[in-house]
């Protein structure tokens, strides 16, 4: 544990008082074009004298601004932070007018975005790159790191969606259920396991396990329309239950050659945890650590697992 951690004793009152202004002092925004020219926009924090740097890729309905905590840390251990808003993400470019919608239509398009921000920050940084990754962004990351094995000397991931769960739904039939859905025009649709945002997100519903974890993110989303994602598009969810094969596909997982580690959510109900076992199986030099007591937003656990997570990941890139 580090004496900078946030407890949950003072948490909001920190995170506001102590964390924000400590960031904000050397956050920049900027806006990249992706693989289609579209403008797809990020920030970064840059502080003197950094050991490393570290690309955070943020999970489905996220966005740079979710965060903050974790970006605090990173610069306290002697870290640039560079966190990209994905595309139908954030300030990035959306397909669908909806904000509280998230469409893509290939999830490759995640890829060769993150290809050109990754690019960017190769050239504006002189030494080690490392990436954390969640959920959707681990898939994102495990896609990049497969076609571009060398680029991350270490990679966390956490909660990564090597396979997404269908809760009471069998794979098979949800799949056929989007697939049709896409077939007969209904590809940027809301799909119908998805309910529109309505500003009352309930913390017994949510990823976390921290009530006051939850409580500073959910005022901001309430405050922020662009933040307000919270719905698949049938093509996003079609795109997403492709993603297993593609990351498991024989011989792709074998081709990493950065320093992985995972950190998989003992009582994750959004992701499976079993294909994250195999894929870090089949890492040259992976390790795979569950964290027990924790919902699919391990980094919005209650402190006895969070400050143990947080170490797992600076310890890791410290080393």
């Amino acid at each position: 544990m580090r004496d900078f951690y946030i407890s949950e004793q003072n948490y909001l009152a920190d995170m506001k008082e102590k964390v924000l202004p400590f960031i904000n002092s050397f956050r920049t925004e900027g806006v990249f074009k992706g693989y289609d020219d579209k403008d797809i926009h990020f920030v970064k924090y840059i502080i003197e004298n950094p050991t490393a740097a570290v690309i955070i890729s943020h999970g489905f309905t996220e966005s740079s601004e979710k965060w903050h905590e974790l970006t605090y840390y990173f610069l306290k251990s002697g870290f640039n932070v560079y966190i990209i808003d994905h595309r139908g993400h954030g300030l990035s470019y959306r397909e669908v007018k909806d904000l509280t919608l998230t469409h893509v239509n290939d999830f490759n398009e995640y890829i060769e975005d993150f290809e050109i921000f990754c690019d960017y920050v190769g050239k504006e940084e002189r030494g080690d790159i490392y990436l954390f990754a969640h959920s959707m962004g681990g898939a994102i990351g495990a896609l990049f790191m497969e076609k571009n094995p060398c680029y991350f000397k270490k990679a966390v991931l956490s909660s990564p969606m090597i396979a997404p769960s269908s809760g009471n739904v069998p794979f098979f039939l949800g799949k056929f259920i989007l697939g049709s859905a896409c077939v007969f025009g209904q590809r940027k649709k809301r799909a119908f396991t998805s309910k529109p945002y309505t500003g009352e997100e309930k913390f017994e519903d949510s990823c976390k396990t921290s009530k006051v974890r939850f409580e500073e993110y959910d005022a901001l989303k309430r405050a922020t329309p662009y933040l307000q994602n919270s719905c698949m598009t049938y093509g996003w969810g079609l795109e997403a239950v492709k993603v297993k094969n593609k990351i498991l596909k024989e011989g792709e997982p074998e081709k990493i050659t950065t320093k992985l580690k995972i950190a998989s959510a003992e009582l994750d109900d959004v992701v499976l945890n079993k294909p994250q076992f195999e894929f870090a199986s089949r890492v040259k030099d992976a390790e795979i650590r569950t964290f027990s007591g924790a919902k699919h937003e391990i980094y919005g656990s209650k402190d006895e697992v969070a400050f143990p997570y947080f170490d797992y990941i600076l310890n890791f890139f410290e080393e």
